[in-house]
């Protein structure tokens, strides 16, 4: 009895024993996450809906169901995360044709925002990060794009920062640390990886 493991799986908790958080209280941001425990603290463990990549998950946020569409190859979801003082806005598309020599055309895709944000490059294990930081007069945030490292696939970020309080300390650098360790967390799974590394 000693070695029994206890049940971390969202589908298989009992709805009284799930924590008290928006991302497990939601059912439909519950289905995409991998356990009740954090992957690390305020994160859960979120696993794309057809399988193509994981991330960290913040446990203040909710998917939008009615944003949220898939299709072979396509997936866009739209995260929500309340805070005290701001919001956060996320619109994430993954498109699998997108392929690493495409880079300008890919950050195209971003709309026309990106034409203003100087991009900068991160290296990540099975990743290639693009991100750039963009101003707008009722919002500020960041733009990024996810690509896989070892074959096509992308993912087309949007992070949108609204704050509720009218005061300086709401545009902090904190935000941008928080916002590259959430985007460090992005992993491509294995899965129909066809081993070109071109």
């Amino acid at each position: 009895m000693g070695n029994e493991r206890p049940i971390t799986d969202p589908e298989k908790v009992s709805a009284e024993d799930l924590p008290d958080t928006r991302a497990m209280q939601d059912e439909f941001t519950r289905s995409f996450l991998k356990s009740t425990e954090e992957v690390e603290e305020g994160y859960y463990s979120f696993v794309s809906g057809i399988d193509r990549y994981e991330m960290n998950f913040p446990k203040s946020g909710i998917i939008g169901e009615k944003g949220y569409s898939k299709d072979e190859g396509f997936e866009q979801l739209s995260i929500g995360i309340e805070s005290s003082s701001y919001n956060i806005g996320i619109t994430s598309e993954y498109i699998s044709h997108l392929k690493k020599d495409n880079l300008e055309t890919n950050l195209s895709l971003l709309g026309s925002i990106a034409e203003d944000v100087d991009f900068k490059q991160i290296d990540n294990d099975t990743a290639d990060l693009h991100y750039g930081k963009f101003n707008r007069e009722d919002n500020y945030g960041y733009l990024a794009y996810v690509q896989n490292s070892k074959d096509t696939g992308g993912i087309l970020i949007s992070y949108y920062i609204q704050c509720t309080e009218t005061n300086d300390s709401c545009e902090d650098n904190s935000k941008e640390e928080v916002f590259l360790k959430w985007l460090k967390s992005f992993k491509f799974n294995e899965k129909g990886t066809t081993g070109d590394e071109s």
